[in-house]
Formats: C-alpha cells, structure tokens, sequence
C-alpha cells in the first residue's frame, strides 16, 4: 500500500470538511481559531452575559452600537455620514420593522471547536490505520532528531516554534486552514495575500536552512 493517500482523494475530502463545517457552523474553518476558542472558552461566560440584554432585542445593541460611534466620531460626522450613503443608495422602507432589523450573529460553543480538535487527531489515526502505518512515535523523525538532537534542545525548539506560529496565526487571523482553505477557496483577497506570503515564506527558509545550516540543496 502506498504511504501517502493520493492527493486527489485529500483534495475531496478537504474541500468536503471545510464546506461542511460552514454550512453547519456558519463559520469559516480555522484550526488555530478552534484552539484559540478553546484556550479562551472561561471568556465565553462573561461573552454570553456581555450579550444577553441585546439578544433578545437586536433594536437595543443598534442603539447602542449608533451611541458609541457617535462618542467616536461626533454626532455631526455621522450624520454626514449616513446623509451621504442614503444618496448614494436609498434603503427601502419595510412594512415590517423586524425585517429591518438584523439577528445577532451566534457564537459557535467552545465544545463545538473541541469536537472537531479531537476529530483532527482521530482522523489521523484512522488514516494510519488504514494505510496500515499507525505506531506510536514520540520524536519527529529521524532528520528533526539528527538536527536538533533529542534532549530538551529539541523540546525548546518545539516549544519556541509553536510559540512563533501561534503568535503568527493570531497577527495575520488566521493558518493554513483558516487562509488556505477557507479563505482561499472563496478568493478572499486577504487570504489570497497571507496564504502567498506564508507559503513563499516557508519556501525561501527551507532552501536557506537546506543551503547553510543541511549543507546543500
């Protein structure tokens, strides 16, 4: 058996997951925003009560919303504002005023995000196991170990390089799923750019590392 699944049936398989989980969640998939949820869901609490009074009146959270741009920019400039856009585009005047009024967006639950955490890993289990590959390894290879070693130097550059893609993932909102997925494949002109410059990134430093650290392309 060969020991990779060939790309063609990954390609299916991620364009139906990432698909899936937007037309059930509503939301866009995103591995590091799944971890940053479930890092942060003792914040979900004081979410929940912070929108309570606006849930049940979408009318409130607009005033309140109209209030606090009006503190920051000046009753004047908004006025200004809206004056400017209804010219521009006239809003139709709805019978009913609960049409005009948009819900609040839901906030999918910190379990949802652990599901689908515990689902990547088993995912990858099942996949070994079917290619018939699954064992336990506890180091990243023999090229990591034959590099950085195996004591704690090796446990330090793990450490230090999630540290720097977990603060790269939340400075550019959003990795390889949330972008190069999700963000990608609906030509979203920020992922567009964030997946080319990480990728390119990516690219150039294994050739450096290759070239002067490996000793030759």
């Amino acid at each position: 058996m060969d020991a990779y699944i060939p790309w063609y049936y990954t390609a299916v398989g991620l364009a139906i997951v990432t698909l899936g989980f937007s037309y059930v969640l509503g939301k866009a998939l995103g591995v590091s925003g799944s971890w940053a949820r479930l890092v942060t869901r003792n914040n979900d609490r004081e979410v929940r009560l912070a929108e309570a009074s606006f849930v049940g009146n979408p009318q409130l959270f607009e005033d309140a919303l109209m209030a606090a741009t009006i503190r920051e920019f000046g009753e004047k400039e908004v006025n200004d504002f809206l004056a400017s856009r209804q010219k521009k585009q006239p809003t139709k005047q709805s019978s009913k005023p609960e049409d005009t009024i948009k819900k609040m967006p839901s906030r999918v639950p910190w379990s949802a995000h652990f599901t689908f955490l515990i689902f990547l890993a088993l995912g990858g289990v099942a996949g070994s196991m079917i290619r018939g590959t699954f064992s336990l390894q506890f180091d990243l290879g023999e090229f990591h170990t034959q590099m950085f070693g195996g004591s704690y130097v090796s446990m330090l550059v793990l450490l230090i390089g999630g540290l720097m893609v977990g603060f790269g993932t939340q400075l550019g909102g959003g990795c390889t799923s949330g972008h190069g997925l999700s963000g990608v494949s609906r030509l979203t002109p920020a992922s567009l750019i964030a997946t080319g410059c990480f990728f390119g990134a990516a690219i150039i430093f294994s050739f450096a590392f290759k070239l002067f650290v490996a000793g030759g392309i």
